[in-house]
């Protein structure tokens, strides 16, 4: 398994505060770099998705379906970030990865490690509960400089072809979320806001951010076919615990275009600014 560690800090005693500063954090599924998608293709669309990244203005970002020379690209092309991700196939380079960009000016990384979804979650590239590809997660633990809170993210991609996958995937991941830390859950979960597994992330203390859209409908839409539609189906998420104050929560669908694409993926990413409370 990969992984990768930094120091954290001592707290001051006069931390934490009661209220914390704002966090914006995304969830974008960026479609896979190696795909012949015509015009659509990752050569055509990358300065498409730098450039959104970029005007989302998140702390925090979790990428699904990217390779590794997608997320090195978009490191080199944004300012102020660095990012964290390992390839589902070796739990290196191979493969597609849950990517988790941050800005490091205001949070400082103290771990991270990443996790498959199937009866050996430490085991690159395993396969289990009926998904016919890998699924995986990445797990953060970061400390925000603004005040010394430590919160968790968890940026997973579930299997879209099997249920079974999905409501395991579900009950491994509320099980891997530490319960003494506030989590925020970023994720392709290829399941609407109905689905069996995403709800059992909402009853086991998970919020949906964005429930006040239902499944689907005019502007719920999260993914399309390339053609820019925002009237299709929710299925990529910002869910949060109950520690965290939900400031504003919204489909990205205007986006900065450019280049013969235009589009810099075939999904909306997900925006919530959030405060922790308490």
């Amino acid at each position: 398994m990969s992984s990768g560690s930094a120091e954290t800090k001592g707290h001051e005693s006069s931390l934490p505060q009661a209220r914390g500063a704002a966090l914006v954090a995304t969830s974008f599924n960026l479609r896979h770099g190696l795909a012949w998608d015509g015009r659509h293709s990752w050569p055509l669309r990358r300065r498409a998705a730098a450039r959104c990244i970029e005007a989302l203005g998140a702390e925090v970002v979790g990428l699904q379906e990217v390779h590794g020379f997608q997320q090195h690209h978009l490191q080199r092309r944004l300012s102020g970030y660095a990012g964290v991700g390992a390839g589902r196939d070796d739990g290196r380079e191979r493969g597609e990865r849950c990517a988790v960009l941050y800005r490091p000016g205001r949070l400082e990384l103290a771990s991270w490690t990443v996790r498959w979804f199937s009866s050996t979650p430490g085991a690159p590239g395993s396969l289990g509960w009926g998904n016919p590809v890998t699924r995986m997660v990445t797990l953060c633990r970061f400390r925000d400089r603004s005040d010394g809170r430590e919160f968790g993210v968890a940026d997973a991609h579930w299997d879209g072809a099997s249920a079974e996958s999905r409501r395991r995937s579900a009950d491994a991941l509320l099980g891997w979320l530490d319960a003494a830390l506030p989590w925020i859950v970023l994720g392709d979960l290829n399941a609407t806001a109905g689905d069996p597994a995403v709800e059992r992330l909402v009853a086991g203390g998970l919020r949906d951010t964005l429930a006040h859209l239902g499944e689907r409908g005019p502007g719920a839409g999260t993914h399309h076919h390339w053609d820019g539609a925002t009237d299709g189906t929710r299925i990529d998420y910002v869910l949060v615990s109950p520690q965290w104050e939900v400031l504003h929560a919204e489909i990205a669908h205007e986006l900065p275009r450019e280049g013969r694409s235009g589009l810099p993926s075939d999904h909306w990413p997900v925006v919530a600014t959030l405060r922790l409370t308490g």
